[in-house]
């Protein structure tokens, strides 16, 4: 995947561009089909696509207008170590809207990560979904399918051993992973503690693949504890990441468990708003975040790092 910063007919955009059709396809219908959606509101926002064409060496392009905002990991680079747990479950409450919203109308997301859902803060303090990123966009099928795009880390363990899968269900694992992530600093898996770094760094592939199968085929997880004392956010997050796709709960389960969760601490919301522009001023920011890097004349630039601080 190739990405740039354009300026299209007076309009800023990104430029996206992929040697893979099917990944292009995907995402152009899904975009085009999401974006005239009746139930688009304050709380989700889709891109809508400015072009598409291919280029004379393969690769298949898109120019979407630009939704500047913050992804998962930075908005929670924001939050205060108190307010963690109620931020995470406020995430959770509108992330799982926008997949329900999403369903409804006959896509899965398939890429959701800490990186690739973004969100915009609202004046009057909430906040709604971006979804920027939206390379793993699926039509949804009453049958299991085959899985375009699977991100490292989050994809779920019967991506390790089935060809095809409930898009649904895999949504939801990725969800929970994303969360989890939220909680840890880290996915559920592809990640183990170095002494000598004193810091939790990624596997080896082939190890992640050995231990995503054997999690498939026990049906027993072996991640890190969860680090978070809300029990409402540890179970939803226990129930997202069941290893067996039929026992895990739905979006709309875990939409009506944040919902909860949320409920019971009103005022620990208010003071999260009345702080909002000075949570934003501690934001990490030591550049332009990668994906709106314009690359130098006559020369395309891989999307493979990114400008922030780790949180």
């Amino acid at each position: 995947m190739r990405t740039a910063l354009v300026n299209y007919e007076d309009t800023d955009g990104i430029l996206k561009c992929t040697l893979n059709v099917d990944q292009h396809n995907n995402e152009v219908r899904g975009l085009k089909s999401l974006t005239i959606a009746p139930w688009l509101t304050l709380t989700l926002k889709i891109p809508y696509i400015m072009a598409a064409f291919q280029t004379n060496d393969g690769y298949h392009c898109l120019v979407m207008n630009m939704l500047k905002g913050y992804s998962l990991r930075e908005h929670m680079s924001m939050i205060p170590g108190y307010q963690k747990d109620f931020a995470i479950t406020e995430i959770a409450h509108y992330l799982s809207g926008a997949l329900i919203k999403a369903h409804s109308y006959g896509f899965a997301h398939g890429n959701i990560t800490p990186d690739t859902v973004y969100i915009r803060h609202h004046e009057y303090c909430g906040f709604e979904i971006l979804f920027v990123n939206a390379e793993g966009l699926q039509p949804l099928l009453d049958h299991p399918q085959a899985t375009p795009f699977k991100p490292e880390g989050y994809a779920p363990p019967e991506d390790f051993v089935e060809s095809e899968s409930d898009q649904r269900r895999r949504d939801a694992w990725m969800l929970g992973a994303t969360l989890y992530s939220l909680t840890n600093g880290h996915p559920p898996y592809g990640f183990a503690y170095s002494e000598s770094h004193r810091a939790m760094l990624p596997v080896p592939a082939e190890e992640l693949q050995r231990t995503m199968k054997q999690v498939a085929e026990t049906g027993k997880n072996s991640y890190p504890p969860i680090q978070t004392s809300n029990s409402h956010l540890l179970r939803m997050i226990e129930d997202l990441l069941k290893p067996k796709p039929e026992d895990r709960i739905t979006v709309g389960t875990a939409k009506i468990r944040a919902r909860i969760g949320l409920e019971e601490d009103i005022p620990l919301k208010n003071r999260i708003c009345e702080n909002l522009d000075y949570l934003k001023s501690l934001l990490p920011i030591v550049g332009t975040p990668s994906w709106q890097v314009e690359p130098p004349l006559r020369e395309h630039v891989e999307d493979t790092s990114t400008r922030y601080k780790n949180p």
